[in-house]
């Protein structure tokens, strides 16, 4: 069993003030973690004798605090030690890490705001995913997470109008903060709502533009009062002739851009999984990349200057409406279209991993979606020739 014990001014050092911490000593297997109080007293105002604070007009408060923290860590060993018949020190700090959190909602926007690896987007979807848990209960309890909860908020997903694939996403993001509870010891495994309830998700038709749509966008011309026009233009094909997602077009800097003696070589960090791609421009797409950033790339533009702009995805998906009305193409053109259209042709030229490489999917079968709408694109044209 774990022995608590309490010390006073560890380090032998005076803050400023003329005070010292007061930590909880946790010691087991001869081995020992101290844990902060956050209780500073002056050595006048500690007994070392009695283990306790003296002469403090806030002496009791701070007496009983101390108590009152070394009990729930006693507690919660004891529980651990109940329920898998051990307990380490490092399982220990999840008692000082959440101990003002008294919810499973606070637990989830407490890890997702303290984390320091989630990438930009995935922590916006994650948001959303945590607004709309409290839009359907302010408050949840670790002790309300059972299967009638998860079914109920279910129903109130879909009643919002969401689609099924939206409903999965909200609930993914659940079942990641509950799962993270569980690795933290402050939920039981046993009792996960998901091993009973498994939340739909359909397949959706991904939108693919041919090569001779991409030629009649490339064909298009504006006049001087559509520099938007173009420039969103250019931004979707820049896409479609790297793959890049639409968060990272939109970033792409001029410090991003650098130059080999072959020509423009694109180094940047997704902003999804925050890892750093690294694209030669120049053997893409006949120099089309290359020829887009030269146009943008203005002489003295500082490092940090913006390639393109900082559109918001729905006007950015908006004019695109526009752009394929004009360039006659029958399909919704939206940012994401792009990426699989790069994705789809490219599937046929090079093998599977190196695709997947540049697209940074975590899972090869993600990346097998292209290489099928790929051979579904060349089956479809070869029913369309009159042999």
């Amino acid at each position: 069993m774990i022995n608590f014990s309490i010390v006073y001014n560890r380090k032998h050092q005076l803050r400023k003030n003329g005070t010292a911490l007061i930590q909880i000593k946790a010691y087991l297997n001869n081995k020992a973690k101290f844990f902060s109080t956050n209780i500073y007293v002056t050595p006048k105002q500690w007994s070392p004798k009695r283990k306790q604070v003296v002469d403090h007009p806030n002496a009791m408060s701070f007496n009983n605090e101390i108590r009152r923290q070394i009990d729930r860590m006693e507690t919660y060993a004891l529980e651990l030690i109940k329920k898998q018949g051990s307990v380490t020190l490092t399982q220990l700090e999840n008692t000082k890490r959440y101990e003002d959190l008294n919810s499973f909602t606070e637990f989830f926007e407490y890890e997702m705001t303290n984390s320091s690896t989630l990438a930009k987007e995935t922590k916006k979807k994650q948001k959303t995913a945590l607004n709309y848990l409290k839009k359907f209960r302010k408050k949840i309890l670790f002790a309300d997470l059972t299967y009638d909860l998860i079914l109920e908020y279910d129903r109130f997903l879909a009643s919002h109008g969401l689609h099924v694939n939206t409903i999965y996403t909200h609930h993914k993001q659940l079942r990641r903060y509950i799962n993270v509870a569980i690795k933290r010891d402050i939920f039981d495994a046993n009792k996960n709502p998901y091993k009973k309830f498994s939340p739909k998700q359909v397949k959706t038709e991904r939108t693919v533009l041919t090569q001779q749509e991409v030629v009649q966008l490339e064909q298009l011309s504006f006049g001087r009062e559509e520099f938007y026009l173009e420039l969103i233009r250019d931004m979707f094909l820049f896409s479609c002739y790297t793959g890049l997602r639409f968060a990272d077009v939109r970033s792409v800097k001029r410090e991003n851009i650098e130059q080999d003696y072959l020509g423009y070589v694109l180094k940047i960090v997704a902003q999804k999984t925050g890892k750093q791609l690294i694209l030669p421009l120049y053997k893409l797409y006949g120099h089309k990349p290359t020829e887009i950033v030269n146009k943008y790339l203005l002489h003295g533009m500082a490092p940090q200057d913006p390639i393109f702009h900082a559109y918001a995805n729905q006007y950015y998906n908006r004019v695109l409406k526009t752009l394929a009305e004009r360039a006659s193409i029958h399909k919704k053109l939206t940012s994401h279209v792009a990426r699989h259209t790069f994705a789809t042709h490219l599937a046929s030229k090079v093998p599977i991993h190196i695709l997947k490489s540049i697209l940074q999917h975590s899972k090869l079968e993600t990346t097998m979606v292209y290489l099928h709408l790929s051979n579904k694109i060349i089956n479809d044209a070869l029913d369309g020739i009159d042999w």
